[in-house]
Protein backbone atom coordinates (compact mmCIF):
# COMPACT_ATOMS: atom_id res chain seq x y z
CA UNK A 1 0.00 0.00 0.00
CA UNK A 2 3.00 2.69 0.40
CA UNK A 3 4.69 1.56 -2.31
CA UNK A 4 1.70 2.22 -4.56
CA UNK A 5 1.15 5.56 -2.72
CA UNK A 6 4.63 6.24 -3.80
CA UNK A 7 4.08 5.70 -6.89
CA UNK A 8 1.05 7.96 -7.05
CA UNK A 9 2.93 10.52 -5.80
CA UNK A 10 5.78 9.82 -8.54
CA UNK A 11 3.02 9.69 -11.14
CA UNK A 12 1.40 13.15 -10.38
CA UNK A 13 4.65 14.89 -10.33
CA UNK A 14 5.44 13.19 -13.93
CA UNK A 15 2.35 13.61 -15.37
CA UNK A 16 -0.01 16.35 -13.80
CA UNK A 17 -3.81 15.57 -13.53
CA UNK A 18 -5.40 17.53 -16.24
CA UNK A 19 -8.24 16.67 -18.87
CA UNK A 20 -6.33 15.13 -21.78
CA UNK A 21 -9.21 16.73 -24.01
CA UNK A 22 -9.23 20.81 -22.94
CA UNK A 23 -6.40 20.58 -20.12
CA UNK A 24 -8.54 21.36 -17.18
CA UNK A 25 -7.07 20.78 -14.05
CA UNK A 26 -7.74 17.88 -11.60
CA UNK A 27 -9.59 15.10 -14.11
CA UNK A 28 -7.67 13.46 -16.32
CA UNK A 29 -11.14 13.52 -18.80
CA UNK A 30 -13.68 16.09 -17.85
CA UNK A 31 -17.63 15.54 -18.61
CA UNK A 32 -17.80 18.16 -21.68
CA UNK A 33 -14.88 16.04 -23.57
CA UNK A 34 -16.24 12.83 -22.71
CA UNK A 35 -19.27 13.83 -24.22
CA UNK A 36 -17.47 14.86 -27.35
CA UNK A 37 -16.19 11.42 -27.90
CA UNK A 38 -18.19 9.65 -30.47
CA UNK A 39 -19.71 6.03 -30.48
CA UNK A 40 -19.99 3.45 -33.15
CA UNK A 41 -23.83 3.44 -33.57
CA UNK A 42 -23.79 0.56 -36.69
CA UNK A 43 -22.35 -3.14 -35.81
CA UNK A 44 -20.10 -4.23 -39.40
CA UNK A 45 -18.78 -7.58 -40.08
CA UNK A 46 -14.92 -7.45 -38.26
CA UNK A 47 -13.36 -8.32 -41.28
CA UNK A 48 -15.12 -6.63 -44.38
CA UNK A 49 -16.64 -4.33 -42.76
CA UNK A 50 -19.84 -4.76 -44.12
CA UNK A 51 -22.48 -3.66 -42.21
CA UNK A 52 -24.49 -6.24 -40.17
CA UNK A 53 -24.86 -7.70 -36.96
CA UNK A 54 -21.90 -7.48 -36.08
CA UNK A 55 -21.21 -11.46 -36.69
CA UNK A 56 -18.50 -12.41 -39.26
CA UNK A 57 -20.36 -13.11 -42.81
CA UNK A 58 -20.17 -16.31 -44.53
CA UNK A 59 -17.44 -15.06 -46.51
CA UNK A 60 -14.84 -13.76 -43.89
CA UNK A 61 -15.88 -16.19 -40.90
CA UNK A 62 -13.31 -19.31 -42.15
CA UNK A 63 -10.70 -19.78 -39.51
CA UNK A 64 -12.17 -17.63 -36.81
CA UNK A 65 -12.84 -18.83 -33.12
CA UNK A 66 -14.69 -15.67 -32.42
CA UNK A 67 -18.05 -15.05 -33.34
CA UNK A 68 -18.69 -11.84 -33.30
CA UNK A 69 -17.02 -7.94 -32.15
CA UNK A 70 -18.23 -4.51 -30.39
CA UNK A 71 -16.07 -1.90 -31.02
CA UNK A 72 -17.72 1.03 -28.88
CA UNK A 73 -15.53 3.86 -30.67
CA UNK A 74 -13.56 4.37 -33.69
CA UNK A 75 -9.63 4.65 -32.70
CA UNK A 76 -9.15 7.53 -35.37
CA UNK A 77 -10.41 9.67 -32.68
CA UNK A 78 -7.14 11.26 -31.03
CA UNK A 79 -9.19 11.10 -27.59
CA UNK A 80 -9.58 7.78 -27.69
CA UNK A 81 -6.07 6.56 -28.88
CA UNK A 82 -4.50 9.21 -25.65
CA UNK A 83 -7.12 7.93 -23.12
CA UNK A 84 -6.31 4.26 -24.09
CA UNK A 85 -2.97 4.80 -23.97
CA UNK A 86 -2.41 7.05 -20.65
CA UNK A 87 -4.65 4.29 -19.06
CA UNK A 88 -2.18 1.24 -20.55
CA UNK A 89 1.26 2.42 -20.77
CA UNK A 90 1.19 5.23 -17.91
CA UNK A 91 -1.09 3.43 -15.74
CA UNK A 92 -3.45 6.12 -14.87
CA UNK A 93 -6.19 3.39 -14.37
CA UNK A 94 -8.53 6.42 -13.08
CA UNK A 95 -9.00 6.76 -16.91
CA UNK A 96 -11.58 3.44 -16.52
CA UNK A 97 -13.88 4.95 -15.37
CA UNK A 98 -15.25 7.18 -18.40
CA UNK A 99 -13.82 4.56 -20.89
CA UNK A 100 -16.24 2.21 -19.04
CA UNK A 101 -19.07 5.18 -19.38
CA UNK A 102 -18.22 4.59 -23.53
CA UNK A 103 -18.84 1.21 -23.51
CA UNK A 104 -21.89 1.47 -21.44
CA UNK A 105 -23.24 4.28 -23.43
CA UNK A 106 -22.45 2.05 -26.97
CA UNK A 107 -23.60 -1.10 -25.35
CA UNK A 108 -27.18 0.89 -24.37
CA UNK A 109 -27.15 1.92 -28.07
CA UNK A 110 -26.44 -1.20 -30.08
CA UNK A 111 -28.93 -2.89 -27.72
CA UNK A 112 -31.82 -0.71 -28.19
CA UNK A 113 -31.11 -0.60 -31.86
CA UNK A 114 -30.27 -4.20 -33.04
CA UNK A 115 -31.60 -5.95 -30.11
CA UNK A 116 -28.71 -8.47 -29.81
CA UNK A 117 -29.30 -11.61 -28.07
CA UNK A 118 -25.66 -11.77 -26.67
CA UNK A 119 -26.50 -8.56 -24.90
CA UNK A 120 -30.35 -9.18 -23.47
CA UNK A 121 -29.78 -12.95 -22.54
CA UNK A 122 -28.55 -12.56 -19.38
CA UNK A 123 -28.82 -15.83 -17.68
CA UNK A 124 -26.89 -17.37 -20.99
CA UNK A 125 -24.23 -15.21 -21.21
CA UNK A 126 -21.31 -14.34 -19.26
CA UNK A 127 -18.71 -11.84 -19.09
CA UNK A 128 -15.06 -11.95 -19.04
CA UNK A 129 -11.76 -10.12 -19.94
CA UNK A 130 -8.51 -11.20 -21.73
CA UNK A 131 -5.94 -12.11 -18.88
CA UNK A 132 -2.49 -10.48 -17.75
CA UNK A 133 0.07 -12.77 -17.26
CA UNK A 134 0.97 -13.02 -13.50
CA UNK A 135 4.23 -11.09 -13.75
CA UNK A 136 2.98 -8.44 -16.35
CA UNK A 137 -0.15 -7.89 -13.86
CA UNK A 138 2.71 -7.06 -11.24
CA UNK A 139 4.50 -4.39 -14.14
CA UNK A 140 1.39 -2.50 -14.07
CA UNK A 141 -0.56 -3.48 -10.86
CA UNK A 142 -3.71 -3.54 -12.51
CA UNK A 143 -5.18 -5.32 -15.83
CA UNK A 144 -7.48 -2.40 -17.37
CA UNK A 145 -9.72 -5.05 -18.67
CA UNK A 146 -10.84 -5.82 -15.27
CA UNK A 147 -11.37 -2.65 -14.42
CA UNK A 148 -13.23 -1.70 -17.45
CA UNK A 149 -15.51 -5.42 -16.42
CA UNK A 150 -16.12 -4.49 -13.40
CA UNK A 151 -17.53 -1.16 -14.24
CA UNK A 152 -19.77 -3.09 -16.80
CA UNK A 153 -20.77 -5.51 -15.10
CA UNK A 154 -22.35 -3.27 -11.98
CA UNK A 155 -24.22 -1.37 -14.58
CA UNK A 156 -25.75 -4.53 -16.73
CA UNK A 157 -26.72 -7.88 -15.78
CA UNK A 158 -24.19 -10.15 -16.81
CA UNK A 159 -22.69 -13.06 -15.07
CA UNK A 160 -18.92 -11.65 -14.84
CA UNK A 161 -16.51 -14.01 -14.02
CA UNK A 162 -12.94 -12.12 -15.00
CA UNK A 163 -10.90 -15.23 -13.86
CA UNK A 164 -12.32 -17.30 -16.66
CA UNK A 165 -8.87 -17.20 -18.64
CA UNK A 166 -5.70 -17.44 -17.17
CA UNK A 167 -2.40 -16.97 -19.20
CA UNK A 168 -0.10 -19.80 -18.90
CA UNK A 169 3.05 -17.63 -20.89
CA UNK A 170 4.01 -14.47 -20.84
CA UNK A 171 4.42 -13.18 -23.97
CA UNK A 172 5.40 -10.24 -26.04
CA UNK A 173 3.80 -7.46 -26.19
CA UNK A 174 1.47 -7.64 -29.42
CA UNK A 175 1.69 -4.38 -30.63
CA UNK A 176 5.18 -4.60 -31.68
CA UNK A 177 4.77 -7.85 -33.64
CA UNK A 178 3.21 -8.80 -37.30
CA UNK A 179 0.37 -11.19 -37.86
CA UNK A 180 2.47 -14.39 -38.49
CA UNK A 181 4.67 -13.25 -35.12
CA UNK A 182 1.53 -12.34 -32.77
CA UNK A 183 -0.12 -16.02 -33.77
CA UNK A 184 3.05 -17.84 -32.21
CA UNK A 185 2.98 -15.86 -29.65
CA UNK A 186 0.05 -16.35 -28.94
CA UNK A 187 -0.17 -20.11 -29.30
CA UNK A 188 -1.30 -21.72 -26.01
CA UNK A 189 -1.17 -19.23 -24.05
CA UNK A 190 -4.46 -19.41 -22.54
CA UNK A 191 -6.11 -21.93 -20.49
CA UNK A 192 -9.44 -22.86 -19.19
CA UNK A 193 -10.15 -24.21 -15.27
CA UNK A 194 -11.83 -27.92 -16.29
CA UNK A 195 -13.28 -27.07 -13.10
CA UNK A 196 -15.84 -24.34 -14.87
CA UNK A 197 -18.99 -25.85 -16.93
CA UNK A 198 -19.98 -23.35 -19.40
CA UNK A 199 -21.37 -26.09 -21.81
CA UNK A 200 -24.18 -23.86 -23.81
CA UNK A 201 -23.10 -20.43 -22.49
CA UNK A 202 -22.85 -17.52 -24.24
CA UNK A 203 -19.29 -15.78 -23.87
CA UNK A 204 -18.46 -11.75 -23.94
CA UNK A 205 -14.62 -11.03 -23.65
CA UNK A 206 -13.62 -8.07 -22.82
CA UNK A 207 -10.54 -5.74 -23.85
CA UNK A 208 -9.37 -2.51 -24.35
CA UNK A 209 -8.09 -2.52 -27.80
CA UNK A 210 -8.32 -4.85 -30.52
CA UNK A 211 -5.97 -5.11 -33.80
CA UNK A 212 -5.93 -8.22 -35.94
CA UNK A 213 -8.16 -10.15 -33.61
CA UNK A 214 -5.65 -12.82 -32.66
CA UNK A 215 -5.96 -12.31 -29.16
CA UNK A 216 -9.95 -12.33 -28.63
CA UNK A 217 -9.29 -15.52 -31.02
CA UNK A 218 -7.13 -17.21 -29.01
CA UNK A 219 -9.42 -16.86 -25.95
CA UNK A 220 -12.63 -17.93 -28.07
CA UNK A 221 -10.58 -21.15 -29.03
CA UNK A 222 -10.03 -21.76 -25.18
CA UNK A 223 -13.47 -21.27 -24.64
CA UNK A 224 -15.39 -23.29 -27.17
CA UNK A 225 -13.28 -26.14 -26.57
CA UNK A 226 -14.30 -26.20 -22.91
CA UNK A 227 -18.02 -26.33 -24.63
CA UNK A 228 -18.78 -22.55 -25.02
CA UNK A 229 -21.52 -21.55 -27.20
CA UNK A 230 -20.86 -18.56 -28.28
CA UNK A 231 -17.99 -16.03 -28.29
CA UNK A 232 -17.80 -12.61 -29.08
CA UNK A 233 -15.29 -9.87 -27.92
CA UNK A 234 -16.65 -6.38 -27.02
CA UNK A 235 -13.77 -3.48 -26.99
CA UNK A 236 -13.48 0.21 -26.74
CA UNK A 237 -11.61 0.56 -29.90
CA UNK A 238 -10.01 -0.92 -32.87
CA UNK A 239 -6.76 -0.18 -34.24
CA UNK A 240 -5.51 -0.71 -37.74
Amino acid sequence: MIINKIKKVILDLIFPISCLGCGLEDTWLCATCLKKIPINEHLICPICHKKNNGSFCTKCSKSQSLDGLMVAAPYENNLIQDCIQTLKYKFIKELSSPLSEILARYLRTIDKKYKQPILTNYSQTVLTIVPLHTKRLRERNFNQAELIGQSIKNEFKFNYIPGLLTRQHYTQAQASLSRRDRLKNLNQAFSMPKSLDLSQKNVIIIDDVATTLTTLNECAKVLKQNGCLCVWGLVIARSG
